[in-house]
């Protein structure tokens, strides 16, 4: 599989250059890593990430993960509806810190199965129910919060790489998932999505977002000046206005 012009034709040079290395660093055997999901010593011992599978702790992914792990309160006791859920682990860390029940889906096999890997490893699969779905094709229930670690450049990544999909989606997806998730929050629940400063506009949920009806809060940001994915990390809550 290689990402070929016609994947990255929306992209400028700048955007084409991170792609293109984070590509290249995704690209791994099945292996497991510790991960500290505080800073603090709490800890996810062994989780597994399967070949074919984006690595969350390379890029922005972990920092999605430590956003949830100190805003518990936006799943406490509640109904949550993970899209791309990749190898589990926003998942994971909803299941074991309070949440009462998640729907997990992702639209590509690999990543289903490495989901269902992790939370059975850890002992939280009678939380969380996982299959594929292309957004929310396959859901049935609401939820309280719906969180996506979106692929944060516009563009058409090759079909069957679960990889470039992770970071390139056609500007239509991010429209649909924003339209059609109104239909799949509770009253009050709330949109949970990051974004990038090198993605651009239209991958930018405070811009996105308004034209589709919802309030935005910007309630995090990071300064990324090392690895990979250098550049503005921010962290946006979406309510649908009243």
């Amino acid at each position: 599989m290689v990402l070929l012009e016609k994947n990255l034709n929306l992209m400028n040079e700048k955007q084409k250059e991170v792609v293109l290395t984070q590509w290249q660093k995704h690209q791994h055997e099945d292996f497991e890593i510790d991960f500290d999901v505080s800073g603090e010593k709490d800890m996810l011992i062994g989780f597994v990430l399967k070949k074919g599978v984006w690595n969350p702790f390379l890029a922005s992914g972990r920092y999605h993960a430590r956003y949830l792990f100190y805003h518990s309160d936006l799943f406490q006791e509640k109904t949550v509806i993970e899209i791309g859920s990749g190898t589990g682990l926003m998942s994971v860390i909803m299941a074991k810190y309070g949440a009462k029940n998640i729907i997990a889906t992702d639209i590509s096999k690999l990543a289903v199965e490495n989901t269902k890997i992790n939370l059975k490893k850890f002992g939280l699969e009678k939380i969380c129910t996982v299959f594929e779905s292309d957004l929310f094709e396959n859901v049935k229930e609401k939820a309280d919060l719906i969180t996506w670690m979106i692929p944060f450049f516009s563009g058409t990544p090759p079909k069957g790489d679960t990889i470039s999909a992770s970071m390139i989606m056609e500007t239509k997806v991010f429209e649909k998932f924003l339209i059609d998730a109104k239909n799949y929050l509770n009253p009050n629940g709330v949109l949970l999505i990051p974004s990038f400063s090198l993605g651009g506009d239209f991958t930018n949920p405070s811009i996105m977002g308004k034209k589709f009806g919802y309030s935005i809060k910007t309630t995090w940001t990071h300064k990324s000046i090392n690895g990979i994915q250098q550049g503005l990390i921010h962290m946006h809550e979406l309510k649908l206005e009243k």
